[in-house]
């Protein structure tokens, strides 16, 4: 019996000492040494980090962009009620930031904000047109390469049209 439990407790030492043998390599071990990912090859993982990269970066530029946009919509309704709509975005006391360049057009009946990311693929457009007595608005985004080209009430070719609340 005694033997047994002294039998018992080697092995359950041998087997803590074996996980604290790995622990302390993973630690102290370089990273590209042995590891549960080493299947995959250096650059794909370096080619992934950089999409997800950019992906965190389109998602907070289109929620800039997107905000901007509806801010856009808004203050021209009003400016529009007012009078006429306004020429910039510092008659409407808006600033595209760092992030785009903003074009405003405008006539009589309609105006457009263009915003073109400094970086990034997507581009995006904010229209506010006056038809049949009522303000109408609406948003498209899309491949920055087709910026600047859309008809009258329309997102440009390949653009979607998205909805903001």
């Amino acid at each position: 019996m005694a033997l047994r439990i002294q039998v018992e407790q080697i092995a359950r030492s041998l087997a803590a000492l074996g996980l604290l043998v790995m622990g302390l390599s993973a630690l102290v071990a370089p990273r590209d040494g042995f590891s549960l990912d080493h299947a995959v090859p250096q650059s794909s993982q370096a080619n992934l980090s950089r999409r997800l990269m950019q992906r965190e970066v389109t998602l907070h530029q289109r929620s800039e962009a997107e905000t901007l946009l509806k801010e856009f919509a808004l203050a021209q309704m009003t400016r529009h009620y007012w009078g006429e709509f306004a020429g910039s975005l510092q008659d409407l006391g808006l600033s595209s930031g760092s992030q785009f360049q903003a074009t405003v057009n405008r006539d009589a009946v309609r105006t457009r904000l263009w915003l073109d990311p400094h970086h990034g693929t997507e581009a995006y457009l904010a229209e506010v047109e006056r038809s049949r007595g009522r303000l109408r608005m609406h948003h498209c985004r899309g491949d920055r390469k087709s910026a600047g080209q859309a008809e009258t009430g329309h997102c440009p070719d390949g653009w979607q049209r998205i909805s903001l609340k």
